[in-house]
């Protein structure tokens, strides 16, 4: 079929008549003419939304969560539109059991909660793996990619750890949390950490600074400690995230306070990450610790911190550690 007879890409019943390219222009929209004039008008039907998202995500500018509710519901129509019980875009419940329509679902998912999590778990993992993979190399869209990559890291595991491994072959930069978070699931951690190591090291300061949490918290492994001690240049408040989910110890935090600036900052911020209670929702999540602790000496070592580095930021760290030492420490 040519591309004046092709499908609108929205109701699926039109012929195409408009290439929308405001969006992506490698990616364009083909609809028809009455779905393109709700698409600009941000009032397209939950099933046109719905179909729309599939193709090119929801995160899209003319498809995203401003004007559309997960379930394709406008919330900024600019023209008044009837919608049917036959317009609404299916729920979980009516595609769990339709590998390829489960797939669909997902990828118009802001996120993959553990509802979706354990239908996709259902389906037999050769099969996922394998429409996962059409997906992957069938769309030029980043985002549907990186959603391939999640439902990899989500649900596969090791049944994965061949095509992982080929990605990092074909590395993309603008799928490095994905394929990170992958890794993290599929290949055994010493040999993972190795690939994002390597492409972390190649990131500026400042890069470096914002990728490290996203791309290495789901290893959880001392192993980035070890790489935090030879790599952390500048302080960031990721650093000290990240330090807390891979198993600190007590030793470990005194000898970054006696070495200093930053790495004794991120020891104080690691601490205090451990009491995370209500501002940090996924360290939350783990309830980490300092461990192996000797508490005799919690309070000296870091009041003698405290007199070399008697700065305001230095203060409060002390003062929030010492008034919850019983939830930080092991």
């Amino acid at each position: 079929m040519n591309q004046l007879t092709e499908l609108c890409q929205a109701c699926k019943t039109n012929p195409t008549s408009i290439k929308d390219h405001s969006d992506d222009e490698n990616q364009p929209y083909r609809l028809c003419h009455s779905c393109h004039e709700r698409l600009i008008k941000y009032s397209l039907k939950p099933i046109e939304w719905y179909n729309l998202a599939v193709i090119h995500s929801p995160n899209k500018f003319l498809l995203h969560d401003d004007f559309y509710e997960e379930n394709g519901e406008a919330t900024q129509p600019e023209e008044e539109v009837d919608v049917s019980v036959d317009d609404m875009a299916p729920l979980l419940e009516d595609v769990q059991h339709d590998l390829e329509q489960l797939v669909n679902f997902t990828i118009t998912r802001w996120y993959i909660e553990d509802e979706l999590r354990q239908a996709l778990s259902k389906h037999d993992n050769v099969s996922l793996l394998n429409s996962v993979k059409t997906r992957f190399y069938q769309t030029t869209n980043v985002e549907v990619k990186a959603r391939m990559l999640e439902i990899v890291a989500e649900v596969l595991d090791d049944i994965a750890s061949e095509w992982v491994k080929v990605l990092w072959q074909d590395y993309n930069k603008n799928l490095l949390v994905q394929l990170s978070w992958a890794t993290a699931s599929c290949i055994p951690t010493k040999e993972g950490l190795k690939y994002v190591f390597e492409q972390l090291q190649s990131f500026n300061e400042k890069e470096r600074q914002m990728s490290v949490f996203s791309c290495l918290h789901r290893f959880r492994s001392t192993e980035v400690l070890d790489w935090i001690e030879a790599n952390c240049n500048a302080f960031h408040d990721n650093w000290g995230r990240l330090a807390a989910l891979c198993f600190p110890t007590w030793e470990r935090m005194r000898n970054w306070l006696e070495i200093g600036r930053p790495l004794s900052l991120v020891a104080l911020d690691t601490m205090d990450k451990c009491a995370a209670i209500g501002n940090d929702p996924y360290v939350e999540k783990y309830s980490p610790k300092i461990l192996n602790t000797n508490v005799n000496e919690i309070e000296l070592v870091i009041d003698n911190y405290y007199e070399i580095d008697k700065v305001s930021r230095v203060k409060k760290k002390r003062e929030r550690i010492l008034h919850r030492k019983d939830i930080i420490f092991e």
